[in-house]
Parts: structure tokens; C-alpha cells; sequence
């Protein structure tokens, strides 16, 4: 469906990237939250141990105050696995704030996610893990929190985003699609796991492997596995397999082991988007850079990795364990494979071969140092925390690897190996042309490459599509120069006024992405619409505060923004944007096929109703005074009109139609000729101290006025004033209006004082 976002999606993702991969307040690194939880008891821990080893439900506590906020009676209890043991000082807290009372949340956060720290004695690898993974996947945002319970001191956790409707609909443009959270219900020894083997049809088989978090999804995840397992030539239709590739990637990269390539094939998320892919999401990374170290039957030895040999594991580990389907069956392609080596080295090059990850490490480090330093329930010392991330700490049988002896190892060990020594070819950066692309029009992309067997092109119109691929050739056919000539390039017609793409490029050998991070990167282009032209489509009236006037197809009074065709041509308003923010003129754009005839009319609802699929803008008009704003897809204002003050249902309209100065209008015309009424200037309205009686009227119709009644006079609605009458200081008067005719009027006392009035 091509909506209104179609157009404006460069903009609009501009603004979720920065929201999403910048860090709201709640999960801002350089701060420590503050989380004060009240039981009505003592005996808490006994109860949260009690509830876990049941059905793992919540216990009410009186309050959670965070930051300074306070939320009554929320829901607690003890999360986790291997993290979580009845004889911890400190384990994994969720807290669900909404868990009695409905809509309380955090600056829009509900479900809070806590860490103890367990296995790390650096306390930040969950932290640093999430924000390097960022970069090249929709992963959680995670910060620390001090955690006091009762009270009391309980530590210092990690707090990291819950993996739920809002964080899917905020990176896959839908929420209710199957979510299934790939955790088996026993991990361990003689436990099962979240490895998507295909089982079987029948769904029970699967039950113990993965929890769908949705209304329904059991016959997606079996399809998905069946397959996997037996039809993987297919799987691209099923599994959005790129970012299974990531995924993939850095779980190998940096010894993410209680992952889906270690001993459970757990700590992940599939969420299937409204295209049909199933998307990879990495969860649970407080155990990553070695912290879990079993690979199951298929590492070497079969049991726990030690330092060494984490630190030379190889980078295809588990690609021929056909009890993980997602390595096995991916890497057994060798685009795939290619692709798979690219990812790591991206990985690996951007935060590991030059040492990026270690400031990062420290400065985390510095902001949590004080608060580890007091942590009564820490399951290492103080001394450990300070000496982590250069040393191994622990005995060798159960060693928590030092970050950087770690992973200084592990850059010398996969740069020496024959994956990452395959020479890529060469992509210099593509060229679009048109410089500026136009709608419907064939657009070319091209790239010098060298060293190449094989170039793809991967582009999209819409952000919440997925890349369509093509090949790109060096046949002196698609703006690429003469044939041979190690220009490549493609061809296509884009349908929005979207542009995102990348290309990719491989030899027998190895490939190569431009920009290295897609497809989770990209190139971004604004395609250009051919729009209308200033003066042709005009603001001709608004209305800023609807009390009794006009209501909308849900029944409400609404704020509306009247447009005007002032030609003789209909104009196509898809391409169009309405905004109150110059400096985000972008804020809404006209549904595609939105046209106005020639001298006609069209409104839109400003009521920020965004659940809406018709001309329902994502702002409301600010009855104290704001500027209105329509422009194109360039940044080329149509109109606009500045305004001040608003009285409640009276509208500013051009006076003449379409082409006059604004005026106020007292009797609104929502989608038609504007009239220009009296002067309204200063006029207040009294409607419930004015009080005029019967309505509608015909004969005598009586006025008071508790005050006092000084004149009345009576306007029609072209501003001929139809009756006057002035009135010695009564509080009620009769007037005869037998001879007005029928229609609507406004009643005017006291030379200030409005009311609209209707005469039979």
C-alpha cells in the first residue's frame, strides 16, 4: 500500500533512525537510572523465588518509583536462566508497571528488563555488547540502572529494552504479526533448544523450544523450519536472511556463545513483518566476549571452550552441525557464505582490529565505577571490576575471559585465516543518475568495480519493504559507459519518492557490501515528484478550535485546514506535505491518488489521528497561534499563513475565496465558497451566558443577559446587518424577528458579545 509515509519515508526515517539508534532518556548510556521498588513485606525474595520456581508470575509491589517517578502497584518477579539461582544475593528483575493498571509506563516504556551481572565481572559487556551490535542490526537499547529494594541497596543492574509490540513496531512498521521468543523452556544437560530443526507438524513437538508472544504463530515457525530444514532453496521467501547473516556473524565475532550457535540455540527473537519474513533480533547478551563458553557436541572437545580456544574459533563454527539448521543450511550456499564473511569483518574491522571497543569498554566503566564500588550483592569484587577488561578472572575451569586479551587475540587469529584473507573486489561508491531521480522515470545506478565475478544491486521504495535485488551488468547498456569497462550498472523505474539502496559484489573468493554495514545501512536518495506549483493549491481557511462546528467520520469535533484549487486543472496532491514546523515541513504527506478538482475543495482533519488511513494529519492547529505550512517533496513552500489567538469556532478564511487576505469568519464554510463575513475582530464568544430563547425561532425570541442587555443587533451570513435595537440596561428583553427569514444568524450583544442563532 503506497500511503501517505511512502513519500515522506525519507524524512520520517530519518527522524525513527535518530530516535532509535539514539538513546531516549530512559536508555541513556552516560546516565544511571534509579529504580526504587516497595513490597508490602519482608519476605520478597522468598516470595519472588517461590513464584519463579512456579508459573513464574509476578508479585505485586505497592510502588516503583523511577527517577523521582512514582507508579502504584506494579508487578515484579525474578527473570533469567543460567543468570537466575534461588541462593543469589542479586537476580534478574522484570518489572511490568502496566501489570495492575493499564497504560502506566516510563516515557513510554512498560516492561523493564534487569541484569545482575552474572558471569561479568566487567558489569558492562551487555551494555557495550547491545551498542556495537546497533550498528548493524535492530537490537535493544541498554543502559544501567541502581536497583533499591525496600530501601535498601540491591546493586547495580543492566537495564535493557523488552523485546514486545513497541519495540517491533517502532524497526518493522507493524505489531501483531507472529513473535516468537526463542528460549526453551529448560535450558541445559538434557534441556532442549530453540534451533528451528523441523520436529514435525504437529506444534506440541515445538512447545518446550519457543514461547509465541503473539495471539498466534505456531504453523509460521513450522513452516519456517520445515523449510529450513528440507527446502532451503526457498528460505529467502520465509526468513529475511541477511539479517540472519548478521546475526549470525556476531554471535562468532565476539564469542556471543548463549546464542543460537551455543550449546541451547537460544537468546533470540524471530518476528514475521508484513511481508512474510521472519526478522532475526539478538537478545540477552550479558554473556557475551566469552562469558558462555559451551558450543554443545559440536565445539571442540564437546564441553566448555577455554580462553584459547575461544580466542581461535573458527569463523564458520557450527556450519556443519546439522542440529543448527540457521548455520548449516545458510552457509552452506556460498553467496551466503560470502555474504556471512563480509558481515565479520565488518564487525571485526570497525570495532576490534583498531581498538574502538576498549574507550567505549572504559568509558562505560567510569560512568558505572562508584556504583559498583558500593554493590553489596556484586558476585566479583571490586578489585576484579577494575582489572577486568585487561585480565582473565576466575579459575581455569571457569574463566571470564579480560575483554581485550580476548579479542586482540581473536583479530590476530581471524585475519590470519583463510576466510578473512580472500581478497574482496573493489566498489567505489555508485552514482545515481539523475543526480535527482524523478518518479516513474528509469533511473540508473553504477559502480567502478573491480576484482568482481558477479554485482548486485539491492534497492527499495519503501522502508518497510525489503530490497529487491537485481544484477548489475557491464554491457554499455545501463549508463555504464562501454561495455567491459568495470563499470557496472542497473536500471529500474522507482514508484515513490523513496530511493534506498546498496551494492554488493563477489568473486570466487569473497564479497563485499557498499556502505560494509547493509543491508542495514544504505544510500538514500529523495526521488522528485512533480508537484503543483505556489499559488495553484492554497491554505483558503482553517479552523483551530472546533467546539460545536463540523464533525469528522468518528463523530468529533476536530481541527480542519481547508485547500483551494485556484486553477482550471486538477492538481495531484500526492508529493505534498502540511506542517506547523518549518523545520520539519515533511510532518505529513497527501495519500497517494489525493486530487483536488479544478476550483475545488478539500479538507484535512488536523487532529494528530495518525490510527487513521484518510486525511488525517499527524498534528493538531495550536489555538494560541502558530504557522500553517504546505510544501513539496524539494522543501518548496506552496503556502503558508502566520497567525495568532484562535477563538473558539471561528474560522480564518481568505477573503476573497482563494486569493484574499485572511479574516476571521464567523460562520465557517468547511468545503465551500468562502464568504467574507462581518468583522469579528474582538468579538467574544458568550454562548453559555448569552442565552436566547426558543431556538430556532420565528416569531419572538427572547435574550438575556445577566449583566445587562445594552444592544443587540443581528448579522445574516454575508454580513448585512438585518436588526438593531438598543435596550436600557435589562437583563431580558423580547425582540420581534417576524420579519428575517429563516437561516443562520449571528446575534451580537453588547456591541462584543457573539452567539449564532437560527431562524425558521
Amino acid at each position: 500500500m503506497r500511503y501517505c509515509k511512502a513519500f515522506s519515508i525519507l524524512w520520517i526515517l530519518l527522524l525513527l533512525f535518530l530516535k532509535t539508534n539514539g538513546q531516549s532518556s530512559f536508555y541513556d548510556e552516560s546516565k544511571i537510572q534509579e529504580i526504587k521498588i516497595i513490597f508490602p513485606f519482608t519476605n520478597w525474595d522468598y516470595r519472588m523465588d517461590t513464584a519463579k520456581a512456579g508459573k513464574e508470575d509476578y508479585i505485586l509491589a505497592t510502588s516503583c518509583t523511577i527517577n523521582g517517578q512514582v507508579f502504584d502497584s506494579v508487578g515484579v518477579k525474578y527473570k533469567g536462566n543460567s543468570s537466575y539461582r534461588a541462593t543469589n544475593a542479586k537476580n534478574p528483575l522484570h518489572i511490568e508497571l502496566d501489570w495492575v493498571k493499564g497504560n502506566q509506563d516510563y516515557k513510554g516504556f512498560s516492561d523493564i528488563k534487569l541484569g545482575n551481572g552474572f558471569s561479568d565481572p566487567s558489569s558492562i559487556r551487555e551494555v557495550l555488547s547491545y551498542k556495537i551490535l546497533r550498528h548493524y542490526m535492530h537490537a535493544p537499547q541498554s543502559n544501567f540502572a541502581r536497583i533499591f529494594i525496600n530501601g535498601a541497596y540491591y546493586g547495580l543492574m543492566t537495564s535493557s529494552e523488552h523485546i514486545g509490540k513497541k519495540f517491533v513496531g517502532e524497526h518493522f512498521y507493524s505489531n501483531d504479526n507472529t513473535l516468537v521468543k526463542c528460549n526453551p523452556a529448560v535450558a541445559g544437560p538434557g534441556g532442549s533448544n530453540s534451533s528451528l530443526e523441523y520436529t514435525g507438524a504437529d506444534s506440541t513437538t515445538y512447545l518446550t523450544r519457543y514461547e509465541i508472544k503473539s495471539e498466534t504463530g505456531w504453523q509460521d515457525l513450522i513452516d519456517l523450519c520445515n523449510t529450513l530444514q528440507n527446502n532451503s532453496s526457498a528460505i529467502s521467501q520465509k526468513l529475511d536472511v541477511d539479517r540472519a547473516l548478521w546475526m549470525l556473524a556476531y554471535n562468532i565475532a565476539l564469542i556471543n556463545l548463549d546464542s543460537y550457535q551455543g550449546a541451547f540455540a537460544q537468546n533470540y527473537y524471530l518476528y514475521k513483518d508484513n511481508e512474510g519474513l521472519f526478522n532475526s533480533i539478538v537478545w540477552d547478551l550479558n554473556m557475551s566476549f566469552g562469558g558462555f563458553k559451551s558450543l554443545g557436541t559440536g565445539g571442540p572437545g564437546g564441553g566448555q571452550l577455554t580462553v584459547a580456544q575461544m580466542q581461535t574459533l573458527s569463523p564458520t563454527t557450527q556450519s556443519t552441525n546439522a542440529a543448527r539448521p540457521l548455520v548449516n543450511k545458510l552457509l552452506a550456499v556460498p553467496r551466503n557464505k560470502k555474504i556471512y564473511i563480509a558481515h565479520m569483518k565488518t564487525i571485526i574491522n570497525e570495532f576490534f582490529a583498531n581498538g574502538a571497543y576498549m574507550p567505549m569498554a572504559q568509558s562505560l566503566q567510569a560512568i558505572i565505577d562508584s556504583s559498583v564500588n558500593v554493590d553489596p550483592n556484586d558476585f566479583y569484587t571490586y578489585a576484579q571490576f577494575q582489572s577486568s577488561l585487561t585480565t582473565n578472572i576466575g579459575s581455569a575451569q571457569n574463566q571470564s575471559p579480560g575483554i581485550q586479551p580476548l579479542m586482540a587475540a581473536r583479530v590476530t587469529y581471524l585475519n590470519s585465516t583463510p576466510e578473512f584473507q580472500a581478497v574482496a573486489p573493489v566498489i567505489s561508491t555508485p552514482v545515481v543518475f539523475p543526480a535527482l531521480p524523478i518518479i516513474n522515470e528509469t533511473t540508473h545506478i553504477t559502480a567502478q568495480v573491480g576484482g568482481a565475478t558477479a554485482v548486485i544491486l539491492g534497492y527499495r521504495n519503501e522502508a518497510s519493504s525489503h530490497f529487491i535485488k537485481m544484477d548489475m551488468l557491464d554491457d554499455g547498456l545501463h549508463q555504464d559507459g562501454a561495455a567491459g569497462d568495470g563499470v557496472y550498472g542497473a536500471s529500474f523505474i522507482p514508484q515513490t519518492g523513496l530511493l534506498q539502496y546498496y551494492v554488493y559484489s563477489e568473486n570466487a573468493n569473497a564479497g563485499i557490501f557498499s556502505p560494509v554495514r547493509a543491508e542495514h545501512e544504505f544510500y538514500s536518495k529523495v526521488v522528485r515528484i512533480p508537484t503543483v506549483e505556489p499559488g495553484q493549491v492554497v491554505i483558503n481557511e482553517f479552523l483551530a478550535i472546533n467546539q460545536t462546528g463540523v464533525i469528522d467520520e468518528q463523530g468529533a469535533n476536530e481541527d480542519w485546514i481547508e485547500l483551494y484549487n485556484t486553477t482550471d486543472s486538477t492538481q495531484k496532491l500526492f508529493g505534498l506535505f502540511a506542517s506547523d514546523d518549518k523545520s520539519l515541513l515533511t510532518k505529513w504527506g497527501f495519500p497517494d491518488n489525493t486530487n483536488l478538482a479544478p476550483h475545488g475543495y478539500l479538507t484535512i482533519w488536523a487532529d494528530n489521528d495518525t490510527s487513521s488511513q484518510s486525511l488525517h494529519a499527524n498534528f493538531k492547529i495550536s489555538g494560541s497561534g502558530e504557522t500553517l505550512y504546505i510544501s513539496n517533496s524539494e522543501g518548496l513552500i506552496i503556502d503558508s499563513v502566520k497567525f495568532g489567538q484562535q477563538t473558539a469556532d471561528i474560522s480564518f478564511g481568505r477573503c476573497g475565496n482563494g486569493i484574499g487576505p485572511f479574516v476571521q469568519n464567523a460562520f465557517p464554510t468547511f468545503g465551500t465558497e468562502n464568504i467574507c463575513l462581518i468583522p469579528v475582530s474582538g468579538l467574544k464568544q458568550k454562548q453559555e451566558e448569552v442565552l436566547v430563547f426558543p431556538m430556532p425561532s420565528s416569531g419572538i425570541v427572547t435574550v438575556q443577559y445577566s449583566p445587562g442587555l445594552q444592544s443587540v443587533a443581528i448579522y445574516s451570513i454575508l454580513g448585512k446587518k438585518v436588526f438593531e435595537e438598543a435596550i436600557p440596561n435589562l437583563v431580558r428583553t423580547n425582540l420581534d424577528i417576524t420579519g428575517i427569514r429563516s437561516g443562520q444568524y449571528l446575534m451580537v450583544v453588547n456591541g462584543n458579545l457573539r452567539r449564532k442563532i437560527t431562524f425558521e
